[in-house]
């Protein structure tokens, strides 16, 4: 097993902190519609998508 380790500084000349420390402007997207209307997953989805779970489960048990 290698016991050489990296150090926990890193190198970087002054052009790549620059570049890493650029302030980007913010923009916002215009274009884009949002379908609030679409279907909703509520708790009688969630409690039958375990229900289905369940029964297979068990269905796999007693073929076995």
């Amino acid at each position: 097993m290698k016991s050489d380790l990296m150090g926990t500084t890193v190198q970087m000349s002054k052009k790549d902190l620059q570049e890493l420390a650029k302030e980007t402007k913010e923009t916002l997207a215009t274009g884009v519609k949002i379908n609030v209307a679409g279907p909703v997953f509520g708790s009688i989805d969630l409690w039958n998508a375990q229900k289905r779970q369940r029964t297979t489960a068990s269905m796999r048990r007693w073929l076995n």
